[in-house]
């Protein structure tokens, strides 16, 4: 009894191995099937990559230039008070009024009170004419005095003097009474007379003492000034040199205020959007630059590229100064004296790849980009232009010389925009997966 249960016992264990080996078989099974199917894990040598997108390559160079404007300040011609008719960056005509200078502390109360002078004397004037105020008593007296006379030259002519003496005081008396109701002396025309009197000296003081200034060309409105405006137009740029652009090293804006003194800027008016620019640069700097040449130029920091036309050229010694026309408006323009712009030299653009990724494979530059299943694949490349870290390439496909007949062009396929391409092309190899 004993015996049969150890023979069973015995025959569970064989089959608990038997059962052990068969899983372990199977399991070996995949994971040779599966190192068969891909290549190994363990000979992946993951690298990082990126995506080619477009971009530029520039060879620019960074200088600091002197604005030139076409303009004109109008200056005070003593001290006193400013009143503006227009208002910053407004356009105006030639003959429009700009500004009135109240000089010698005159204020806006004298124009006041010669308005209101104005306006009583336009109506005293209508009552003046007005016949039914003391219409009988002027009828009256005229008759009187008409008598009077006609009775004086009858004693005249019959000579008797005696009585003439006494009727001329009669018609001084009326004459008297006449000029009262309605002459010089009446109340009416003694205002009369103190207006007018008023009136012509309000007029002398105001005219006297107010400067009023108009545009004499059209053109834009800027306040302020900084002493240069005669020395950087258009009218005297062929006298400019290396001394007359350090004078403007340290220029800043002077702001009139309401205030103003004897010879401080009042306003300044700008003819057109036209402005220039002057730059000092070394002879090894630029090359072959001559008058009417066009290049890009374009403000530091900011993105906007403008159209500089060279108006004339200046040499001095190792030096050149270049004068650029630029006919587009940047803000602020009117107020700036210096401003630090890239001139671009040259601009290539394209795909643009690290440099780091381009290797030399058979005498053919090119670079590593991964397939969808991470398989480094060589591409051959045709450069642009590179800087320090970036290539501009062709993208797509390039001509080149055939391999087989060199005096031949094929067309060979590179490097397609958002390729995943490698970044350290040394590192990998042809065929081998790198992610």
């Amino acid at each position: 009894m004993s015996q049969n249960k150890n023979k069973r016992k015995a025959k569970k264990k064989r089959n608990k191995t038997k059962k052990r080996k068969g899983l372990y078989i199977i399991f070996t099974i995949i994971i040779v099937y599966f190192f068969s199917r891909t290549p190994s894990l363990l000979l992946a040598s993951p690298q990082s990559t990126y995506a080619a997108e477009y971009g530029k390559i520039e060879n620019n160079m960074e200088v600091k230039g002197y604005v030139v404007r076409d303009e004109k300040v109008f200056k005070s011609i003593g001290e006193g008070d400013v009143k503006y008719f227009v208002s910053e960056g407004e356009k105006v005509a030639k003959g429009e009024k700009l500004a009135e200078v109240y000089l010698d502390d005159l204020d806006e109360k004298s124009r006041k009170d010669l308005k209101s002078i104005n306006l009583r004397l336009e109506n005293i004037k209508e009552k003046q004419n007005d016949t039914n105020v003391f219409q009988r008593d002027i009828e009256k007296i005229e008759s009187q005095i008409e008598n009077l006379i006609k009775s004086i030259q009858k004693d005249i002519k019959n000579k008797k003097y005696d009585r003439i003496k006494i009727k001329k005081e009669e018609l001084e008396d009326l004459l008297n009474k006449q000029s009262v109701i309605v002459g010089e002396k009446s109340f009416s025309g003694k205002n009369v007379n103190q207006l007018e009197e008023q009136k012509n000296e309000l007029e002398y003081k105001i005219n006297s003492s107010v400067q009023t200034i108009y545009s004499d060309s059209p053109g834009f409105i800027a306040m302020g000034s900084d002493g240069f405006e005669d020395l950087l137009n258009y009218n005297t740029l062929h006298e400019i040199n290396s001394d007359m652009l350090k004078m403007l090293e340290n220029a800043e804006l002077d702001i009139p205020s309401k205030n103003i003194n004897e010879g401080s800027p009042v306003i300044r008016i700008i003819e057109n959007y036209r402005w220039g620019l002057i730059v000092k640069l070394d002879t090894k700097e630029v090359k072959n630059i001559e008058i009417g040449d066009t290049v890009k130029i374009r403000p530091v920091n900011q993105n906007n590229e403008l159209k500089a036309k060279v108006k004339n050229v200046i040499k001095e010694g190792n030096e050149i100064i270049i004068l650029f026309n630029v006919n587009e408006f940047i803000d602020n323009i009117y107020n700036i004296r210096t401003l630090n712009v890239e001139i671009i030299r040259s601009r290539h653009e394209g795909v643009m790849i690290n440099n780091s990724s381009i290797i030399e494979k058979d005498e053919v530059k090119g670079v590593y980009t991964l397939d969808i299943s991470g398989i480094a694949e060589f591409k051959p490349i045709k450069i642009k232009a590179s800087n320090s870290e970036y290539s501009i390439i062709h993208y797509g496909s390039f001509t080149a010389k055939s391999k087989d007949d060199p005096e031949k062009k094929e067309n060979i396929k590179t490097v397609n925009l958002y390729d995943e391409v490698v970044m350290h092309g040394h590192k990998v190899k042809e065929g081998e997966k790198a992610k």
